[in-house]
């Protein structure tokens, strides 16, 4: 029985710290050769990849948690303040290089005979233009239809029964499909679905998990060797694996937070700075490895010239996790209390 209910959130802003340095290895996984230990490179990767559905499940618990005097047009000013307006911000670099230096890859072979203009707004419709940026559009959808969410939360909590469907739907469909962010809110919305009825009924859950914790573990592993072992798709194994782990994550970090202490406290603060700024990072190291192993300037193509192994992996995160949370240390210090309106921290 869990009797223990201080600090109850604070074990949510570990988990919110833990899932960005997830998210942080997913972005560095293809920025290694895993030629030499292709094993390896596919357990890390079938570990970490999608970890974003941290995000989102986090997300609907803390917008549940918050909602007790939920106000629609200051909840959308506030979004627009503290996501909106960095995204703006910090897309600019990237959307330059794209759009004048650079040709993009992975965009519609159509793009770059739109005109400029067309380029900038299709990227910041996207998010294609930064790897991880997807997820501003996608979690924008998520904003405005709040008063919905709130509505199923309170009036009608049988709704959230509609999870299960939605995690069969997703697991079928997969994320990436010819709307952008529609397909991956549709993809991600069972997640945070899940993130809400976890804050509405957490007791029940935590008990729950802590009862039937073996049959989430051996569910979320069943499908994580799925991942590694490539098995046919769809069905698509990542979201019910970070679905089954996620709620394995927030019962044992609701029992057991105090390992970590104070250690994770800034990670978890900065996070979504880190989630914005963290891939300029592993580019400029992707430029300079280039450079230095060939002598060319790195345009997007062929950036995996470091070879990937365990030490190398784990150095090269916790370089660009230190390097991007030193910058947003410095930007907060520049930036006072507009910083958030900056650089999302």
């Amino acid at each position: 029985m869990i009797k223990d209910k201080n600090g109850y959130q604070q074990h949510i802003h570990v988990f919110r710290g833990v899932a960005i340095i997830f998210i942080v290895c997913a972005h560095t996984i293809p920025s290694l050769d895993w030629s030499a230990n292709p094993f390896l490179g596919r357990v890390i990767d079938g570990l970490v990849n999608q970890s974003s559905i941290f995000f989102f499940f986090i997300a609907g618990y803390l917008f549940q948690h918050l909602s007790v005097k939920f106000d629609f047009g200051k909840y959308l000013n506030q979004k627009l303040k503290t996501v909106i307006i960095p995204y703006l911000i910090l897309s600019i670099p990237a959307i330059f290089i794209f759009t004048v230096l650079a040709k993009r890859t992975g965009v519609w072979s159509w793009f770059y005979l739109l005109p400029v203009w067309e380029q900038v707004a299709l990227f910041l419709l996207t998010g294609k233009h930064l790897a991880p940026l997807w997820f501003v559009p996608t979690i924008t959808i998520f904003y405005f239809f709040a008063p919905l969410f709130l509505w199923i939360d309170n009036k009608f909590r049988n709704g959230y029964w509609i999870i299960v469907p939605l995690i069969a739907l997703s697991t079928y469909l997969g994320r990436d499909g010819p709307l952008g962010p529609i397909d991956k809110a549709i993809y991600l919305l069972p997640a945070y679905l899940l993130g809400m009825a976890f804050s509405r009924f957490k007791e029940q859950a935590l008990l729950l998990i802590e009862r039937w914790w073996p049959i989430l573990f051996l569910a979320g592993l069943l499908c994580f060797i799925g991942c590694v072992l490539d098995w046919p798709q769809p069905p698509y194994y990542q979201l019910p694996m970070k679905i089954a782990f996620a709620l394995l994550l927030t019962w044992l970090l609701y029992r057991y937070h105090s390992i970590f202490g104070n250690r994770l406290n800034y990670i978890a603060e900065v996070s979504f700075g880190i989630f914005f700024i963290h891939a300029y990072i592993i580019s400029f190291v992707k430029v300079i490895a280039v450079y230095l192993v060939s002598g060319q300037l790195y345009l997007g193509e062929g950036g995996d010239v470091i070879p990937g192994n365990i030490i190398v992996f784990t150095g090269y995160v916790s370089l660009v996790v230190l390097v991007t949370t030193a910058i947003i240390w410095g930007g907060k210090r520049i930036f006072g209390k507009r910083s958030r309106m900056v650089i999302g921290a």
